[in-house]
């Protein structure tokens, strides 16, 4: 695995600042009051559990090398070589009827300019019960022909981009058009990072849909040098008809993915129709559940209980005792997590679309 001097550079640089500084506030005795003063925080009992996982990690990959760990192989890219995790898990994602999630679009009033809730239930009352019906209207007529036109072509983007100019990303209707799209077609993403903006991505986890299994593709960092092929390896799947599934990859994973190209002159555009759960499970879930993390759903709505999950926080540390000890140890829980939240993001997707949104 060879690296030009600049990426050795730029490793070198990174392992320093990681080294120098921790980007999180220890809570002492785990007061829950003290949280509200950090931007990051780890209670005090979960730092130290953490502290002591990493020593047993070391001690059990002593001497195993990040082959034997993890089964990988190496991927080409026209950037370089990166290293590829590949795992499958069983997931039975159905698509959805696509006729019934277009007659329940063209039953949708809401969906031509000038029509509210208020109004659709008047018109409804006179028997104007699909967006047909309303052709002839004397006043919705031409706006009512306009929708029509784009609900009846077979360009899911644009049936998408009109159900958004009406609803929100987090509202039923917005999810509903997820259905227009085959299931091949999607791609689950989640990032691993050392920490804020501007830092490296340390591991890509990407998935997508075989017939009735989940594959599950990861690009884990074997040094810095390695993230622009890792990102040359993403952008190549992501292409531009693949759909984006994400948990706050709006506000996060897109962005980030964007800026760390620019960063190395690479800078590439992504304009994929994406679904961000979170809008979703926020407004599905916001009054059952005592907050919407991927990791409170995936307790709550499948049962799962995470055993030896560090705390986001503390990745990077985990990352720099790899980079400088060579021990992969210190990345099995990394890996871990970045699978399980593909998992359970994309069992969280199967629901949604069962239940609708």
């Amino acid at each position: 695995m060879e690296s030009g001097p600049a990426f050795s550079a730029i490793s070198r640089a990174w392992r320093s600042r990681i080294d120098d500084t921790h980007d999180y506030a220890i809570i002492r005795n785990d007061t829950v009051s003290r949280t509200s003063f950090h931007d990051s925080w780890v209670y005090e009992s979960q730092h130290d559990a953490a502290r002591d996982q990493l020593s047993a990690l070391l001690s059990a990959h002593e001497g195993v090398t990040i082959d034997e760990a993890f089964r990988g192989s190496e991927h080409e890219t026209y950037e370089g070589a990166c290293y590829c995790i590949r795992s499958e898990e069983r997931l039975d994602l159905c698509d959805i009827d696509l006729q019934k999630v277009r007659e329940t679009l063209f039953s949708d009033l809401q969906l031509v300019h000038g029509i509210g809730p208020k109004t659709e239930r008047r018109l409804k009352a006179r028997g104007y019960q699909t967006i047909s019906d309303l052709v002839r209207h004397q006043r919705f007529g031409k706006a009512a022909t306009g929708t029509l036109r784009i609900l009846s072509c077979t360009e899911p983007p644009a049936i998408a981009d009109l159900v958004a100019r009406w609803y929100s990303s987090s509202h039923q209707r917005s999810f509903l058009t997820s259905g227009l799209y085959p299931s091949r077609d999607l791609l689950f993403i989640d990032l691993e990072t050392l920490g804020f903006f501007s830092r490296p991505i340390i591991l890509f986890g990407l998935a997508e849909m075989s017939g009735s299994t989940l594959r599950i593709t990861q690009f884990l960092l074997r040094g810095i040098d390695e993230e622009l092929p890792a990102l040359s390896a993403v952008h190549d799947l992501l292409g531009e008809n693949r759909v984006i599934v994400s948990f706050n990859g709006k506000a996060f994973d897109v962005p980030y993915l964007l800026e760390r190209s620019a960063f190395y002159g690479r800078p590439a555009g992504i304009a994929n129709p994406h679904y961000d759960l979170l809008h979703v499970a926020r407004r599905r879930w916001r009054d059952r559940f005592p907050d919407c993390r991927l990791g409170t759903l995936e307790r709550q709505l499948f049962g799962v209980r995470r055993t030896d999950d560090i705390p986001g926080a503390m990745v990077p540390e985990f990352y720099e005792t790899y980079l400088t000890s060579g021990n992969p140890g210190p990345l099995v829980p990394i890996v871990t997590h970045n699978r399980q939240d593909l998992v359970s993001l994309a069992r969280l997707f199967a629901l949604l679309r069962g239940e609708g949104g």
